[in-house]
């Protein structure tokens, strides 16, 4: 039987140890980060061709602490849970609300202050929305698990029709079930045009255009949570530099949509 030396046996347990820790290290590394398809900010059409605006933040951003993004696709309700139990990491696009702060901590500062918020309705349809109030006569498309302003959200009186994505709540509008559907601004001139419906859908008067911050945010399961300051170090430099804005504006100029 061949005997080591313990000088063998040092050597030995060092690169094991070595191995160990480089493995473990390298899983670090990947950031668990879901995603559903919400153009120009999550453009989703395969496993393999994800991107949009919030992808090269977030690319942008984990690449400043060294770490990678995993993006799997799931639909937004999914993905919150997925959050809540910490099988996924990091999450984009997302408002700050009380029921979303029990189980993520939210990145400072917010990488945007303004997210308008449109409705769309048919062309030939005799729908006016010039207020808000006009919005208690119609029944409204909303996208199931998204948040849009905190008096839409909280508002019961509206009569909402939750939709799983924000392309299917589209189609119902086209054929009657609803009467008109909210998305964030760009997202709906982006779809109003990329799904064909320039020449039957129009948007509507009434568009929310007050200060609204939107944030990254991490599981508070995850093992990221323990890098929130640097996170947050991160965050703050690509926002104060304009990285941030500098994607936003490439971005949209690319595919021709008014922020």
């Amino acid at each position: 039987m061949y005997q080591f030396t313990m000088k063998q046996l040092l050597t030995i347990i060092l690169t094991i140890l070595l191995l160990i820790a480089t493995a473990a290290s390298s899983l670090a590394q990947k950031v668990i980060v879901p995603v559903s398809h919400y153009p120009p900010w999550r453009i989703v059409n395969n496993s393999n061709d994800i991107n949009g605006i919030n992808i090269d933040i977030t690319n942008a951003l984990l690449q400043k602490l060294d770490l990678e993004a995993t993006y799997i696709i799931r639909p937004w309700k999914r993905a919150q849970r997925m959050m809540k139990k910490g099988t996924a990491d990091l999450m984009s696009g997302l408002l700050k609300h009380e029921d979303r702060e029990q189980y993520m901590v939210f990145l400072e500062p917010p990488y945007k202050t303004h997210s308008s918020k449109a409705f769309y309705v048919l062309k030939d349809r005799s729908i006016k929305l010039t207020s808000y109030d006009d919005l208690y006569k119609y029944r409204i498309g909303v996208t199931l698990g998204t948040k849009f302003f905190p008096k839409f959200d909280h508002d019961n009186a509206l009569k909402k029709d939750m939709g799983k994505d924000a392309t299917n709540n589209f189609r119902k509008l086209e054929v009657g079930r609803i009467d008109t559907l909210i998305l964030t601004e760009t997202v709906g001139d982006y779809l109003r045009y990329k799904l064909g419906y320039q020449d039957t859908v129009e948007k509507a008067d009434y568009v929310y255009r007050k200060p609204l911050a939107v944030y990254f945010a991490v599981s508070k399961r995850s093992p990221l949570a323990q890098r929130v300051p640097e996170l947050n170090a991160a965050l703050k430099t690509m926002v104060e530099t304009g990285e941030v804005q500098d994607i936003i504006d490439r971005f949209l100029a690319k595919y021709q949509t008014v922020q």
